[in-house]
């Protein structure tokens, strides 16, 4: 059994079918060139050939190409492909580009390291303490974790930042304030010396 929905669907489908065909058929009409209707008077009378032909004589404007909406359809599909080939060959060569850079870079982060007698990077987990300006000192907690695994000195690679918040508030079941918790950062890998 067929619903009232899927039959005006089938209807509403068949309309805008045929006002599609209507505009391309007026489309390639409008773009043909108009053949004009002479009466046989003016028609011309056919040119001899061969050396009594006038060398000089241009072709009539009739037989001039000249390029309707297909044709122009179809120039600008090819400005286009060939407008996005560069523009995709321009990207590829950016991002050739980019790894080339980052492949360098890693390479001589890595010789800098390797470069550096009995250096290793090790893991730790020592406290930042706060300097004198304020802000956490990492380089003396990543020296002092590097001492404590038997090296001379150490640099931080990599650090962690986490709240700590007193147990009576976590407690409470409440969300703690900025006041109320502190803010700690840790080394946790440092290259050592």
């Amino acid at each position: 059994m067929t619903s009232h929905l899927e039959i005006f669907e089938a209807c509403s489908f068949a309309t805008v079918a045929r006002a599609v065909a209507a505009a391309c058929a007026l489309c390639l009409a409008a773009s043909a060139p108009a053949q004009e209707l002479r009466p046989p008077g003016d028609i011309p009378s056919p040119q001899p050939s061969g050396p009594a032909a006038n060398p000089s004589a241009a072709p009539a404007p009739d037989s001039v190409f000249q390029p309707g909406f297909v044709d122009a359809i179809g120039h600008w599909l090819n400005e286009s492909t060939t407008r996005f080939r560069t523009d995709l060959q321009g990207t590829q060569a950016t991002f050739d580009q980019l790894a080339k850079d980052t492949r360098d870079v890693a390479k001589d982060a890595t010789e800098a390291v390797m470069g550096l007698p009995n250096a290793r990077i090790v893991t730790v987990r020592e406290r930042c303490a706060a300097a004198q300006n304020g802000a956490p000192d990492c380089q003396a907690a990543a020296a002092a974790a590097c001492r404590g695994k038997g090296f001379q000195t150490g640099k931080s690679v990599d650090t962690q930042s986490e709240h700590k918040c007193p147990a009576q508030v976590l407690l409470k079941g409440r969300a703690p304030n900025d006041a109320e918790c502190s803010t700690e950062i840790f080394v946790t890998r440092a290259v050592c010396q």
